[in-house]
């Protein structure tokens, strides 16, 4: 049986090796798994293409045991893509497909490693004129019991 995240540490870890099997070989559309970074959002172009995951607020729920709470942990994953500066949305809805493909694989407990993993949402981010690199992302929320001794 798959041992549940208890830890928001131990749940980004696994969320960077999810995000770093994005690659061609693997069956998708992008390598945007070839680099995976936790928190860094200015891309640099030797970076690209490249994945990145933001963490956002967490919302406190009910006590799950006498050192447990359930958490809902925001977060963004978010791909740079080389594109095509005249139709950059191509290439940004590859990384879309991509990351979705990647978080909602293992259905929408993540195999049982969270209560539960729910999408909230994508964004194209403007390109710049002149930069050919395009940035999209997509929101989810997870829920998992946190325990707040070794938090």
């Amino acid at each position: 049986m798959t041992t549940p995240f208890t830890q928001a540490a131990e749940l980004a870890l696994y969320l960077t090796s999810v995000l770093s099997t994005i690659r061609v070989a693997n069956g998708y559309h992008t390598d945007i798994g070839q680099r995976v970074f936790r928190g860094k959002l200015s891309k640099v172009d030797d970076d690209v293409p490249c994945s990145v995951i933001v963490e956002g607020n967490d919302t406190p729920g009910a006590s799950v045991s006498r050192d447990a709470v359930k958490i809902t942990q925001s977060y963004v994953f978010g791909g740079y893509m080389p594109c095509d500066p005249d139709n950059p949305n191509d290439a940004a809805h590859l990384v879309l497909k991509d990351i979705k493909k990647a978080m909602f694989k293992d259905g929408p407990s993540m195999g049982g490693r969270v209560q539960k993993i729910e999408y909230q949402g994508r964004d194209i981010g403007p390109r710049p004129d002149g930069t050919a690199i395009v940035f999209a992302v997509v929101h989810v929320d997870i829920s998992f019991a946190e325990t707040l001794m070794d938090a």
